[in-house]
């Protein structure tokens, strides 16, 4: 049996025994397109890996969870799936689901319940039996995904950018920011480039002037421009734009631990942005709240952002405060893909792997 978890950063694959064995795994880059990746090609590498040298012709079949496979994304997620599963000589086709399903198969055994999720995207979704019944969000990062970790990485730029070019006071992430997306070799380089320029522009702004109180020309002092810090560099902020947009969009998700740590560390402009996050995640949750037929059905927090940290902490507490019981952690989204399968086989579901 194959499962699949294709998000937007990665892809994951297991091959699994009916008992729930594992017999190979397998990674490829991520899937979503509409976070610039390339479909069936990750879905083949994950797949071609996890297959090593098994015999094809054993699988008897599979589920693949793949971002962006909602109605509008779904007949390019099925033909990339297809694509990637007869190219390796299985036969049939896999089972088509969103990632959102199987990150809810990955958290628990029962058929119906809640998820949220915050990876590269973000939203939440009350599941039944392997479909979305309703959900609030995951659009992508264009027009939604508020709270994601590229939700993040897009706040913490934007308001590095707001410092450098003096439309907001400078926070920790003025630094930080730049650090991570540039390098230490590339800033000394801007840096170094920067000072001389800093130097002569004092000089130029620089004056003779009598001293305060000498009208007759005794003392002389030299009035310099306003403050000692370098003037704000420009080419630092074009450097880091540069950088945003010569990658694909779901690459801002490595920023997120980056305000993570501006927060933990008491910057007041990261703890906000921390703040929002987990705002729009339980907002998310309120939304499809009603469509739960069962109350107490759980409720599984899925991703990065929800594996640790002060959003996963701020939305943990939240979601305890409104249901009977504390949230279930993710576990493997592939091992949960597999799971599907097999209960559409008529087997029983396997146990969460975290």
């Amino acid at each position: 049996m194959i499962g699949i978890d294709a998000g937007g950063t990665k892809t994951r694959c297991v091959v699994l025994t009916l008992g729930g064995a594992l017999a190979g795994s397998g990674t490829g880059p991520g899937a979503n397109p509409n976070s610039g990746g390339d479909t069936a090609g990750a879905l083949s590498t994950a797949l071609r890996e996890a297959l090593g040298d098994l015999d094809p012709g054993l699988v008897i079949g599979g589920a693949f969870g793949i971002a962006g496979a909602g109605s509008a994304g779904r007949p390019a997620a099925v033909a990339a799936a297809r694509t990637a599963w007869q190219g390796l000589g299985l036969r049939g086709s896999p089972a088509v689901v969103t990632d959102i399903a199987v990150a809810f198969a990955g958290g628990t055994t029962a058929g119906q319940g809640i998820v949220v999720f915050s990876g590269t995207g973000a939203g939440a979704a009350v599941i039944n039996d392997g479909a979305i019944v309703q959900r609030a969000d995951g659009y992508g990062w264009l027009v939604g995904d508020q709270g994601s970790a590229v939700w993040l990485g897009r706040e913490a730029v934007g308001a590095a950018l707001a410092a450098l070019d003096g439309r907001a006071t400078p926070t920790v992430l003025t630094e930080s920011v730049p650090r991570a997306l540039l390098g230490a070799a590339v800033l000394t380089e801007l840096d170094d480039a920067h000072r001389p320029r800093h130097r002569r522009a004092l000089a130029l702004a620089g004056s003779t002037a009598r001293a305060p109180g000498d009208p007759d020309g005794g003392t002389t002092m030299l009035l310099a421009a306003p403050g000692d810090a370098p003037a704000p560099d420009p080419r630092l902020a074009q450097a880091i734009i540069k950088e945003v947009y010569g990658r694909p969009p779901a690459s801002l998700g490595r920023l997120g631990p980056v305000v993570a740590a501006a927060a933990s560390a008491g910057d007041a402009v990261a703890r906000r942005i921390i703040g929002e996050a987990a705002d729009w995640l339980l907002r998310d949750v309120d939304a499809v709240r009603p469509a739960l037929g069962d109350p107490t059905a759980p409720v599984v927090m899925h991703g990065s952002v929800l594996r640790s940290g002060p959003v996963a902490d701020a939305v943990r507490a939240g979601l305890t405060d409104r249901f009977a019981a504390p949230p279930e952690a993710a576990g493997d989204g592939a091992v949960g893909a597999a799971s599907l399968a097999l209960t559409r086989l008529g087997y029983p579901p396997l146990a969460p792997v975290r």
